[in-house]
């Protein structure tokens, strides 16, 4: 069955691949993905290698994946992996209203999908303990023997999480660190890992990231209220200023919010302020929420080299997901259309002239993406692109009532 999937999967890729993505990859050219919370299991299941359970029911993970899986191509495929990582139904849990642990052969499905690198910075990644942390990192290490590339967050000791950890994509170095709320736990006993949590530690873990030798740094940040599509003044502040490390360009990835959130383009470097859900089976569906909320994001990045080597953003794809709590699959038609003209307005609360950020529009293409170009963008497909209008009238009030709703849950 597994081979099946796997089949039905590079037909697929291969028929997406030859058409709407035709032409984006070359030797000048990185594409990087970006999606958001990832676990493949319900809160306290036992955990099994033939799927993850969804109210009781056992689901495939490779069945959840297979609409989406075209979209997962990239040199860097980036998630939250917001889960521990174990075969083992023995441990016990925090004292938590939710607890996540999943098998390694989800991780493993989530690898073969197209992810390539993990975040295991986030408030579920000691769901059980030091001692499902440190189940989390040696399974983690295991994967890279299979493919996955980096997976920042979970560590031994402080020095050790302060350290990003590097990917070498031809003749790029690219650099990744995270960070998460609700971590802990370091320096860990034996056998055992933690997180980096306090803001000394993001201080300390940006100042690093700083000062690594780069061609790219990325940043993955697990922060911020639930449910709530704008980020606040103080965020603004903490992660436009977290963006601009050093010269050559930077990209964070925010998530925790279940929510999408806009993204802008400060100075050269990219913010994702939220990514939303991307598959979870211990999540609610996020359809039951208005439009301002009832979607989560598919980030593509491409980026170009210039004649220096040195890297800028050329295009931002935006893909807006739904059914992400037990099979995710890309929005479409007119419900695309509707979350991409919400991520434009969020995007528009972004805009600050005086510090060099703007928020970024998209322009609903052929395959019901969303499309933001760089000025001068290298890509075909911006030759004719204009920055859309945001919505008004009817649509307008509709997004603005929407996403000026207070609708909020404290951190788990």
């Amino acid at each position: 069955m597994r081979g099946m999937h796997f089949i039905v999967g590079f037909a697929i890729a291969l028929f997406v691949l030859s058409g709407a993505f035709a032409g984006v990859q070359d030797d000048e050219r990185l594409t990087l993905v970006f999606v958001g919370d990832a676990g493949t299991n319900a809160s306290g299941a036992p955990v099994s290698s033939e799927g993850g359970y969804k109210r009781g029911r056992l689901l495939s993970v490779p069945d959840a994946l297979e609409t989406i899986s075209p979209w997962l191509q990239g040199d860097i495929v980036f998630a939250n992996l917001e889960s521990v990582v174990t075969d083992r139904n023995n441990m016990s849990p925090r004292d938590k209203m939710f607890v996540f642990h999943m098998h390694p052969e989800g991780a493993r499905d989530l690898l073969r999908a197209g992810l390539n690198a993990f975040s295991t910075a986030n408030n579920h990644a000691l769901d059980f303990g030091g001692i499902g942390a440190g189940e989390t990192l040696r399974n983690m290490e295991a994967l890279s023997q299979e493919g996955l590339l980096a997976w920042p967050g979970l560590s031994v000791d402080r020095q050790s999480g302060l350290q990003p950890q590097i990917a070498l994509v031809r003749d790029w170095q690219i650099a990744m660190s995270a960070w998460g709320i609700g971590g802990g736990g370091l320096p860990a006993r034996e056998g055992r890992a933690g997180t980096l949590r306090s803001d000394d530690d993001l201080a300390a873990l940006v100042d690093e990231l700083g000062r690594t030798d780069a061609d790219l740094r990325i940043l993955s940040v697990h922060y911020g209220q639930e449910f709530v599509p704008s980020p606040t003044r103080t965020e603004i502040q903490r992660l436009r200023g977290r963006a601009n490390l050093g010269d050559e360009l930077s990209i964070v990835a925010g998530h925790h919010a279940h929510v999408a959130r806009g993204m802008e383009i400060s100075n050269k470097h990219l913010i994702i302020y939220g990514l939303g859900n991307f598959l979870h089976f211990g999540t609610q569906n996020m359809a039951r929420f208005d439009i301002c909320r009832d979607f989560g994001l598919l980030v593509k990045v491409g980026l170009r080299g210039d004649a220096a080597g040195d890297l800028t953003v050329d295009t931002v794809e935006a893909v807006p997901l739904k059914n992400m709590h037990v099979k995710t699959e890309p929005m479409m038609g007119e419900d695309a259309s509707l979350r991409l003209q919400v991520l434009s307005y969020l995007g528009s609360k972004l805009d600050n002239e005086g510090e060099a950020a703007r928020g970024l529009r998209f322009a609903q293409q052929e395959n019901d993406a969303g499309l933001w170009c760089a000025e001068g963008a290298s890509d075909a497909r911006c030759v004719d692109w204009v920055a859309p209008p945001l919505a008004n009238g009817r649509i307008g009030r509709l997004i603005e009532a929407a996403c000026s709703r207070d609708i909020r849950r404290g951190n788990l």
